[in-house]
């Protein structure tokens, strides 16, 4: 093979790499694939000390890139967005996108509004 041929297969190679690394999701055996409104509703009560260990019980996609976001599935079709900068800190904003793409603070008075 010559020099040309190495390269462009090494080039090939990382490209995949990196695509499949880029798809990768938090789905360890044992995990609720979807969360719940009422438990979402005992989470809220936490207020602002919800931390990122809240969430260890639930499956997450990490769509993140220089900040961590993690997005969850909640049942109804609704989403849960939980962003910040560290792990170690607590999250900066956690949010709700609903079905209908409106955007909700985690708060008890929002989460009326997706099981009503």
């Amino acid at each position: 093979m010559t020099l040309a041929k190495y390269f462009k297969f090494s080039m090939t190679l990382l490209f995949v790499l990196l695509i499949c690394s880029a798809c990768q999701s938090n789905r360890e055996e044992g995990l609720s694939e979807y969360i719940s409104v009422d438990e979402l509703k005992n989470l809220s009560d936490k207020g602002v000390s919800l931390s990122w260990d809240d969430f260890n019980k639930y499956s997450f996609e990490d769509i993140g890139s220089g900040l961590y976001i993690r997005k969850y599935k909640i049942e109804g079709g609704h989403q849960l967005f939980i962003t910040g900068k560290s792990l170690e800190s607590p999250p900066e904003k956690i949010y709700i996108v609903n079905q209908s793409g409106k955007e909700l603070d985690l708060t008890p008075d929002n989460l009326s509004e997706l099981s009503g």
